[in-house]
Parts: C-alpha cells; sequence; structure tokens
C-alpha cells in the first residue's frame, strides 16, 4: 500500500504544479485573449451536450427493430403460384400400436436398425401371461392323456379275438383250399398249377410265397397283442385279407379261362376258399365297427375337455403375444419414442418401420382443386425436383373433408427424408385455369410468422404510426416447419414474417424491400 499511496500523492503534485502554470500562462495573457480563451471553451461545451442529445436521438431511432411484412398468401404458397404442403412417407412404411398396456421389459432394436418382418422390437413385461400360457399348457397335456388313457375294454377284447380267428381260419384257407392251385416249390415259390392266366404263372407263384411270409409274421405277432393298438391289429388283419382276395380273384379268373386246366376238387376248393375269405371280411368289419361306436361314446366327453383346454392355451399364446411389438414388415425403424423402464398404454404409437428406399409424398387437396390436377400430371417438389401424382383419392376423407394425393419423387430427390414436410407445386394447374387463381389446401404459415403463448396465437400487422397490430388466429396441426392457421386470417392480408419477440402496440421499422 506505501508504493501506492506514494504514487497518488506524486501524481496530485503534478497535478495541481500543472493547474498552477496554467493559471499562470492565462493570466499572463491580453484581456483580449482572455475573453476569447473563455468563449472557445463555453463553445465546446455548447458542441459536446448538442452531440450528445442527437447521440442519443439516433441510437433510439436505432432500437426500433425491423421488420419484413409478407401477404398470407404469399407466405402460405398461395398467392401466384399453385403450391401445397405435403408430408414424405415411405410406400411401404408400418406403424406399431402397443397392442397390451404395460411397462417396457426389453427393446431388442434402435433408431436406423434394419429389421424383418416378424422381428421382435420391444418387449412389455409378461410374466403373468408367461405363467397364464404354462398352466394352460399343462391343462392340455393333461386333457390329451385322459383322451389317450380312454379305453374301450369290452370292444378292444373283441378285436384281438377277431384277429386270432382271422389268422387260424387263414391257415386253412391257404393250405386247404388255395393251395389247390399250386403244385410243389420252385425257386420263386410254389408252381402255379393251371394253364392260363391273365397274370403271368411265375408273378401267380411269387404272390403266394410272399402270402406265405406274410402270415408266418402274423403268426409270429400273436404273442405280443395285448401291447398293440386295436386299431394297427384291425388294418393289418385288413391289409392281408384284401391281398389274399386279390390273388383269389385272380385264380377263379384263370380257371375260367377255355384250356385252363382245372378239375372238380380244384373248383370245390374256389368256392370254399372264397365262402372263408368273405366270413372272415365281414368279421373284421364288423369288429372294426362295434370298436368305433364304443370307442365315440366313451371318448365324447373327453374330446370336448380337450377342445376347451385347447381354446385356453390359444387364448393364453394370444394374450402373451400381445405384449410383442412385432414389425410387420421389413425396413428401417425410423420411430422408437419408448425406452427400457417405460409404461405404454394400450394403442398408444410406439415405433415405425419403413422402406426408406422407396418415398412418396402424401398430401391434400379440396374438393374443388381435384378438378385440376390429374394422375400422371408432372409437379415440382421445393422448386428442385421433379414428381409426378401416381394416386388421387376417389372421395373426400371423411375426417379432412379434402381429397388424399400421393406424388412420386425422382430418384435425384437426395435431399428428401421420411418424415419432411415439402412444398409442392402444380404448374400444370397454373396453365389450366390461369384466371382462376387455386388455393390448394389449407393456410400454412412458418411458425416463426405466429406468436405462440399460453393464452394466445396472434400474428402482426403494422398499423398507423408504424405500431403492431396483433390478430388473434386459431391454429390446427403442425406440419414440419409450418402451422395450420383454421380462422382469423385472409389470403391478402399483410403480415410480420417474423413475430418473435414481438408485442402489441409496439414501434417498428418496416424493412424498405417489404413496401415495394
Amino acid at each position: 500500500m506505501k508504493p501506492f499511496s506514494t504514487w497518488v500523492k506524486r501524481t496530485m503534485k503534478g497535478l495541481r504544479t500543472r493547474v498552477a502554470a496554467g493559471w499562470s500562462w492565462f493570466k499572463g495573457r491580453k484581456r483580449w485573449q482572455q475573453i476569447v480563451i473563455v468563449a472557445l471553451i463555453i463553445a465546446l461545451l455548447f458542441g459536446a451536450i448538442a452531440l450528445a442529445r442527437s447521440g442519443n436521438k439516433t441510437t433510439q431511432e436505432n432500437q426500433l427493430r425491423t421488420v419484413t411484412v409478407e401477404s398470407v398468401a404469399s407466405l402460405s404458397g398461395t398467392g401466384d403460384s399453385v403450391s401445397i404442403i405435403g408430408t414424405v412417407r415411405s410406400v411401404t412404411q408400418a406403424d406399431l400400436l402397443a397392442q397390451a398396456g404395460g411397462t417396457v421389459r426389453a427393446l431388442r432394436a434402435k433408431i436406423g436398425s434394419v429389421v424383418a418382418a416378424g422381428t421382435v422390437i420391444a418387449e412389455l413385461d409378461n410374466a403373468t401371461e408367461r405363467a397364464q400360457v404354462l398352466q394352460a399348457q399343462g391343462a392340455y397335456e393333461s386333457a390329451l392323456a385322459s383322451r389317450n388313457a380312454v379305453s374301450p375294454t369290452d370292444a378292444t377284447a373283441t378285436v384281438r379275438n377277431t384277429y386270432r380267428s382271422v389268422y387260424s381260419s387263414l391257415d386253412s384257407l391257404l393250405h386247404t383250399d388255395l393251395d389247390a392251385f399250386y403244385g410243389d416249390n420252385t425257386p420263386i415259390g410254389p408252381r402255379f398249377l393251371l394253364n392260363e392266366s391273365r397274370v403271368p404263372l411265375d408273378q401267380m407263384s411269387r404272390r403266394r410265397d410272399g402270402i406265405e411270409d406274410t402270415f408266418d409274421a402274423r403268426r409270429a405277432q400273436l404273442s405280443t397283442l395285448e401291447s398293440r393298438s386295436p386299431d394297427t391289429l384291425l388294418s393289418e388283419a385288413q391289409a392281408d385279407l384284401d391281398t389274399i382276395d386279390a390273388l383269389l380273384n385272380d385264380i377263379s379268373e384263370a380257371a375260367n379261362r377255355e384250356g385252363s386246366g382245372e378239375t372238380t376238387a380244384q373248383i370245390a376248393a374256389l368256392t370254399s376258399a372264397r365262402t372263408s375269405l368273405d366270413t372272415l371280411i365281414a368279421a373284421v368289419a364288423s369288429a372294426r365297427e362295434a370298436y368305433r361306436a364304443k370307442r365315440t361314446t366313451s371318448t365324447a366327453s373327453v374330446d370336448a375337455g380337450v377342445k376347451s383346454a385347447l381354446g385356453t392355451l390359444r387364448l393364453a399364446q394370444a394374450n402373451l403375444e400381445k405384449t410383442y411389438v412385432r414389425a410387420p414388415i421389413g425396413g428401417t425403424v425410423n420411430f422408437l419414442p419408448i425406452h427400457v423402464g417405460d409404461y405404454v398404454t394400450t394403442l398408444q404409437h410406439v415405433a415405425t418401420v419403413a422402406n426408406n428406399g422407396t418415398l412418396e409424398i402424401v398430401t391434400y387437396v379440396s374438393e374443388s382443386d381435384r378438378e385440376n390436377i390429374s394422375a400422371g400430371m408432372k409437379v415440382r417438389v421445393e422448386d428442385t425436383y421433379d414428381g409426378v401424382i401416381t394416386t388421387i383419392a376417389p372421395a373426400l376423407d371423411p375426417v379432412t373433408k379434402q381429397i388424399e394425393v400421393h406424388v412420386a419423387v425422382s430418384d435425384d430427390a437426395v435431399d428428401v427424408v421420411n418424415g419432411q414436410s415439402v412444398r409442392i407445386s402444380f404448374p400444370d394447374a397454373i396453365a389450366a385455369a390461369p384466371s382462376e387463381p387455386v388455393v390448394a389446401g389449407p393456410i400454412l404459415l412458418p411458425l416463426a410468422s405466429v406468436k405462440l403463448s399460453a393464452k394466445q396465437r396472434i400474428v402482426f400487422t403494422v398499423g398507423e404510426e408504424s405500431r403492431l397490430v396483433a390478430h388473434q388466429v386459431q391454429i390446427g396441426d403442425v406440419r414440419g416447419d409450418r402451422i395450420e392457421i383454421l380462422s382469423g386470417i385472409t389470403t391478402d392480408m399483410r403480415i410480420v414474417t417474423d413475430a418473435r419477440g414481438l408485442a402489441e402496440g409496439q414501434k417498428v421499422q418496416v424493412a424498405p424491400e417489404a413496401t415495394l
């Protein structure tokens, strides 16, 4: 502190010395020179004051907000050109809605992920649903076991007895009656004794030999009948009888041929074999009908229980499936606002999957504007890219009361992205009706031109003395960087293009280019 105080003392001493020297110099001047010096000092003071006041006025003028005004028609694209706002979307796109409410348990994809059709994108908490499926699965399996355990005892015993009787009777039919037409064994089987036959004689020998092998195998299985299904036993017996029946028919046909050489004993054996075979076929058919009737009666209530259990299982599986958010189509995940731990409600929009490689623009026009456009008409997108109208809805949308129009964009529209709001111009429509300006679609103003507050939505015009006048409007949906105006303005009204930070009654400057 001592050096600083010393510096202050030295400075003040020097200043007093300079003032004293100046005063001595002023007193040494002549009288008229002193008057001139005083007058100059007074003039400099007045000049400084005037300059300060002028600077304040200039500063106040410079503080006025400069605004630009344009007509609503120009801002909304409905002035001298025919244009509307459309939304870019994928030709193949699916908005996924939650089919059940619950907490998000897991996410299997993220924004930008490429998924295949059927891929699970998200899974909700489903512990209860899983338990219900497990319980229903157990009930269904129990019902199946109960049905399989049902055994018509009496009918089963009849089937087994019939099976034994068939093969016991076949022993006499084969070795007594049928073998009357066969002689000594050959390498291919017993020799067929008749001279004529529709079927080659060696084949008749092979068939008889094959029947003998089958008969031996059946006799070997008689001890295991208790462990075999009645349906299987009946099917085996019926198949063997059909085989013998076919052979018997061929033998009968050969015996009836001229020059066959049949004997009286063979004719009698053929008649006996046919009678025995028909009796056995009837016995098998009767046993089958009895078994089926008994089984149907015994299992009717059990089958009803199985169907009921299966229905409960399918319902539980359907409820479990509702906890999964699956992609119905293959594509890219463009929208996924949920996170693990979030709670979603039923029918909440939880994801969007789209094929971003094929985009189109969807827009809406009024009923009167529909007459000025047609499918195949060329349009301009953002005054940069070419487009073509591909589809025009045949009727008004029941909600918007407008007609939906689809526009395909050219391959060079690389800057157009899914979900973007773009301006579409219809030059062909202007040429078709140059004397009638077309206002297509709703009034869409830039967001910046509308002041949005908690209590009101307003736009500004410039009134007398360059002061702002507020006009309250009713707004609709926000489309990209634009907002839909439902009422409160007209297309010929000139409004401030940027309402941010402005207030009603505020004095502003209008940009010169906007007044031309």
